[in-house]
């Protein structure tokens, strides 16, 4: 119907060569006591996995300077030229693509930008925006490559580690609305491809609707549930207190990396979970998965992205960024392979991860893509410091967790960009205030975890219920310092 020598053309051409190749599974479902949603795929060799990286991304590259107006602009005027991609290892010399970059561009020519490849802007099947938490919201447009490939990414992971089959009940409390992409339009649909039911129940009107969500759960007997980790615990607590039990097996923790001790309670607050996996994503596409058999780091799909790390913010001096030392923490910088649409080449994510990948195989499933050595622990902007200690609010959770009588919900009060004591809001069932000697354990605990003295620590108790939330996420910071 097209020509391959237009953009549509080849555009539909790679779409219909990555199911041929086998990187999309159409057979689906598969026989339930397949183990691996895509075993070819999922234990590539990695002299395989290295050569297809590298294909993709000179493919991407020269898709880009060919047909992308920002592109090409951008990287001209940095000195780049796709010529000097020769192997995957040289996407740290293409020029770093921020968020301020991509608003600019956005700004001046809405909706999508020059970003995106206009014959392609007249064929988008599905439109996905961050929240806009930091900024001017980013658009995506999304296709039918992109969505075609997103889907087979889901279920990979949902089939493989959280047991999805023909007749396992599944529930997404993650956002419904709001452009998000790893709400209705893209992960039912993944999980339809593995046979199980679905409920997409959103979790932004889970607070609006609690009772009518709370008995959609128990009529339903859901198997597997997706929600962030302080939903999560909410829902377990409330269970408890109507006298019921949760008959999760299986808790996808999103929004966020879930503190060790976070787990633990989950665990006990929903005691028929068998497994609690972590999910990192973007609305942009990029995804790691926990894998149940190498826990406490994370999986992702090397033909579809590529990961380094540098130094936070080195790119405003260096347009490429100085990479962050082996085994350090630095900002996450991502290039997606196989959006063609609106491609996102060496984008900062602004996630804060150590530089530490194990590219063994998974010791059970055998799976042969990289993994982060760690969960992702958050946003560089998540960063603040105490008496000139640098923090991470899941260190802090990591505490309140501990703490008896809490209901695992706080609030991180932020006054001063350098402050001298953590001021923390925690939910808690005693009277209020508490008695002197649990706020004395309280602190001693928070501070035992962060590395500080308990009277630098400031517990302001409230009741189940007061913490703020924004939507199903828990607002873990109420930012109070002047504008």
């Amino acid at each position: 119907m097209f020509e391959r020598a237009t953009p549509l053309g080849s555009y539909l051409a790679k779409g219909r060569e990555f199911r041929e190749q086998g990187f999309i599974r159409t057979d689906y479902p598969p026989n339930r006591d397949e183990v691996l949603w895509n075993p070819k795929v999922m234990r590539m060799p990695r002299e395989e996995i290295e050569k297809i990286k590298t294909q993709r991304l000179k493919a991407i590259v020269k898709w880009a300077w060919e047909h992308s107006e920002f592109y090409h602009k951008f990287w001209k005027s940095k000195g780049f030229h796709p010529d000097m991609i020769k192997t995957a290892k040289d996407v740290v010399k293409i020029p770093v693509l921020t968020k301020k970059d991509l608003r600019a561009d956005l700004q001046s020519n809405p909706p999508y930008g020059t970003i995106m490849v206009p014959e392609l802007a007249r064929y988008i099947h599905f439109v996905g925006a961050t929240s806009g938490s930091t900024g001017m919201p980013t658009f995506q447009g999304w296709g039918r490559v992109e969505l075609d490939y997103f889907e087979e990414q889901q279920a990979r992971y949902l089939w493989t580690f959280a047991g999805l089959r023909p007749g396992v009940v599944y529930a997404n409390y993650l956002n419904m609305s709001g452009f998000y992409s790893w709400g209705p339009p893209l992960v039912e649909t993944a999980m339809w491809r593995c046979g199980a039911t679905a409920i997409a129940g959103g979790g932004e009107t889970f607070f609006t609707w609690k009772d009518r969500h709370m008995l959609i759960m128990k009529l339903w007997k859901v198997d597997v549930f997706a929600t962030t980790p302080w939903l999560h615990r909410w829902i377990g607590e409330q269970a408890k207190l109507e006298g019921w039990v949760t008959p999760f097996k299986v808790l996808l923790l999103h929004g966020g990396a879930a503190a060790e001790n976070t787990k633990k309670k989950l665990m006990e607050v929903h005691p028929n979970v068998e497994k609690v996996i972590s999910v990192w994503g973007t609305t942009d596409g990029h995804m790691a998965i926990e894998p149940p058999d190498a826990p406490g780091t994370l999986v992702f799909w090397e033909d579809t992205q590529i990961f380094d790390i540098v130094v936070p913010g080195s790119y405003e001096e260096n347009d490429v960024g100085e990479p962050a030392g082996e085994g350090e923490r630095g900002e996450l910088i991502a290039t997606l392979l196989t959006h063609y649409t609106m491609p996102l080449i060496r984008y900062s994510l602004g996630d804060y991860v150590k530089n530490e990948f194990i590219c063994e195989p998974t010791p059970e499933l055998g799976i042969t893509h990289c993994r982060f050595a760690e969960l992702i622990p958050g946003r560089v902007e998540w960063m603040f410091t105490v008496k000139g200690k640098l923090l991470f609010p899941i260190v802090v959770e990591n505490a309140v967790s501990q703490i008896p009588d809490t209901t695992g919900a706080y609030n991180i009060v932020v006054y001063d960009d350098k402050m001298d004591k953590l001021k923390i809001k925690i939910e808690t069932r005693k009277p209020i205030p508490p008695p002197s000697d649990y706020d004395k354990l309280a602190r001693e605990i928070i501070a035992r975890e962060v590395g500080l003295s308990p009277d630098d620590v400031e517990i302001e108790w409230i009741r189940p219920g007061e913490s703020v939330w924004k939507g199903y996420k828990l607002q873990v910071f109420l930012d109070q310092r002047k504008k």
